[in-house]
């Protein structure tokens, strides 16, 4: 019995932590940029948006569907 109440703290806590990583900004604007690039395929510069992730800690967050948000991640392909 006490190895259950053990497992189940620990999974208690890892869901916390997981729900905290996933309201960092930063981590937010990674993710927005993975689906851009998932979305534009070789039209999107992933790379890019996720240095700008970083670089301003999520604060400039990309929106696949606002092209204001992206117009400087995007390529032409020729």
């Amino acid at each position: 019995m006490a190895g259950l109440k053990h497992l189940l703290c620990i999974l208690v806590l890892l869901a916390v932590f997981d729900a905290n990583l996933s309201l960092n900004p930063t981590n937010v604007c990674l993710k927005n940029c993975a689906q851009c690039k998932l979305t534009f395929g070789s039209y999107f510069n992933g790379p890019k948006c996720a240095e700008s992730c970083i670089k301003y800690r999520g604060l400039l967050m990309p929106d696949c569907n606002d092209v204001k948000t992206i117009h400087g991640f995007l390529n032409k392909n020729e």
